[in-house]
């Protein structure tokens, strides 16, 4: 039996990276899987790998930046199990850029995912939790970025501060309703949307990024799943408006990793590139609001 069993869990950005990863953990532990994502082609790709564990899932479109897509992705979700106990507000973009050139679209677009969405999904999933009565857990995925930042990221880093902070008067307001609400910092995770720092296996980014963590390696999605595992869990019942940082040491780490700057810049480049077609698809779903 797993720590989860009879659990049902909703997870948004589901359909890549830190979501799939987590989707794949909880439902080792047992729990049912409502994935909820803008692209159908990842979530019904994630459904198949929960399948594959022996696990059940069911897939709903949800753009989080909608309020109206949330109530009713939170309601299939209700409707589909009969229940629901857990929510991982996950979904979020990357719009980086100079102050002098960032365009109002992308400031808003990261402020509708990576903030208002995190609200929304947390207040859909906790009133649906209230009305079942069971109680519930919630984790809010948040970033490293949320108190470390500098030039070009600094808007990725205000939406994550934001959300560092909403989880702890969140988790004065339903604690009781029996509802924990957590936040983690992950540092770099090789994840798509993180692939320009996490770069690739044998390049010159990774090697720096190696060099410069302590744990020696990027972080991988199934890390920050266990990490939510134990806070959706019975030994996470006791944790409420925490921060917690999962990042391999890199955040107190210095110095540059000893790759050559040019060939950072040029596997930069190359990334991004190979990165276009992905981001011009999200782009469009996400303008489907």
């Amino acid at each position: 039996m797993g720590s989860l069993d009879g659990k049902v869990a909703f997870i948004t950005g589901a359909g890549s990276g830190i979501g799939r990863g987590t989707a794949e953990r909880l439902a080792k532990e047992g729990a049912s899987i409502c994935i909820a994502d803008m692209d159908l082609d990842g979530a019904e790709l994630t459904a198949d790998l929960v399948g594959q564990l022996g696990g059940k899932a069911s897939v709903v479109k949800c753009n989080v930046a909608s309020q109206q897509q949330l109530i009713d992705a939170v309601e299939h979700c209700a409707k589909t199990f009969g229940r629901l106990d857990i929510a991982v507000a996950n979904a979020g973009i990357g719009r980086m850029g100079h102050i002098l050139e960032l365009s109002l679209k992308d400031w808003q677009d990261q402020l509708d995912v990576n903030l208002t969405g995190v609200f929304l999904t947390v207040q859909t999933t906790a009133r649906k939790m209230v009305e079942f009565g069971n109680g519930g857990r919630i984790v809010c995925i948040a970033s490293l970025a949320a108190e470390t930042t500098g030039a070009g990221i600094w808007s990725y880093s205000v939406t994550k501060a934001g959300v560092r902070m909403m989880v702890r008067g969140l988790a004065q307001e339903l604690g009781p309703h029996k509802i924990t609400v957590n936040a983690i910092g992950p540092g770099v995770i090789d994840t798509p949307l993180a692939a320009g720092l996490a770069g690739e296996a044998g390049g010159a980014i990774r090697t720096n990024l190696e060099a410069r963590t302590p744990a020696g390696r990027a972080g991988r999605p199934a890390d920050i799943g266990g990490l939510i595992n134990f806070m959706v869990g019975p030994d996470g019942e006791f944790m409420t408006g925490d921060y917690v940082i999962m990042d391999g040491g890199l955040r107190d780490a210095r110095g540059s990793g000893g790759q050559n700057a040019e060939v950072v810049m040029q596997e930069m480049a190359s990334i991004r590139a190979k990165s276009q077609e992905r981001h011009e698809k999200l782009q469009r779903l996400l303008d489907d609001r």
